[in-house]
């Protein structure tokens, strides 16, 4: 009895073994084959919204006036897709510029951008800064962008002026040359105040025959002036003869430069205005541009 006992469990040790060396054999005999090039997806494409063009987008801007202007907005708006579902990161590879002439000078504040998602566009939204005054236009780059996958890029898209239309341009807006706006501070000082201390607009500081002004305008606190070109302007009535000034007041010969109060025989005296007071009872301002 006990030696059947042991004979059934030395057989049981043996299946057992038997199966733990084929498992064993198995494994030691599976190959890994040499890799393949690696996989590969689509490259994201951008779309305007209006009007589906494929490598475009749709601009628009705020702008009231005949062009832009500083503290106008800009809005890059695009649809995007990717076929891998590959996450939209365009807006981290867009770059806005002023342009003079040849010089073209990045916007790096005043930008608020927002990727696409699956229900929405994405969007690039610039405010054109003071600095950009007299600038001859406004250029946008954007490049088609991915936030992962392979390819991760694009086309990069490029427009040069946003007034041009072009292939990645379907919706031009307002040209320039950009025109000073609602984030520009303009000031008429006393020439002696050198500190630029007493900005004598809209005051009720009486000016002097004689004295000499000088015209700023400021971004904050950076001098603007030489970027836009302006013309002193007597407004409103003489004292004495209740001479009113035109529309748009006497455009006296004095441009980008400081104005002297003339006397009544001097050219912006009485020869400018046609009055016996000259410019005595007049205000001073300054048209600009």
């Amino acid at each position: 009895m006990h030696s059947k006992k042991t004979k059934t469990f030395t057989f049981k040790k043996l299946v057992l073994a038997l199966a733990i060396a084929g498992y064993t054999m198995g494994s030691a005999y599976a190959v890994l084959t040499a890799p393949t090039g690696s996989i590969q997806g689509h490259a994201p494409v951008l779309s305007a919204p209006v009007g589906n063009e494929e490598h475009a987008v749709n601009l628009s801007t705020n702008a009231t006036g005949a062009t832009l202007a500083t503290g106008d907005t800009i809005t890059l708006t695009y649809d995007y897709t990717d076929l891998d579902g590959d996450a939209d990161a365009s807006t981290a590879h867009v770059t806005w510029y002023y342009v003079n002439g040849t010089t073209e000078t990045a916007i790096t504040a005043g930008i608020i951008n927002t990727p696409a998602t699956a229900m929405t566009s994405g969007t690039s939204v610039m405010t054109i800064p003071a600095a950009a005054v007299g600038a001859d236009t406004i250029k946008v780059g954007i490049q088609e962008y991915s936030a992962s996958g392979d390819p991760i890029s694009g086309q990069t898209l490029t427009i040069a002026d946003v007034s041009v239309a072009g292939p990645e341009n379907p919706t031009p807006i307002a040209p320039g040359p950009i025109a000073p706006g609602g984030n520009l501070t303009a000031g008429i000082y006393l020439s002696t105040d050198t500190a630029f201390a007493n900005n004598l607009i809209g005051e009720a500081t009486r000016l002097n025959v004689g004295d000499t002004y000088v015209f700023k305008l400021w971004d904050g606190v950076t001098d603007m002036t030489g970027n836009v070109t302006y013309n002193w302007r007597l407004v409103g009535t003489s004292a004495t003869t209740n001479t009113n000034a035109p529309v748009g007041g006497f455009v006296t010969s004095t441009t980008d430069g400081n104005f002297t109060v003339p006397t009544n025989t001097q050219p912006n005296g009485t020869p400018l205005t046609g009055s016996a007071d000259g410019a005595q009872g007049f205000n001073l301002a300054v048209d600009y541009n």
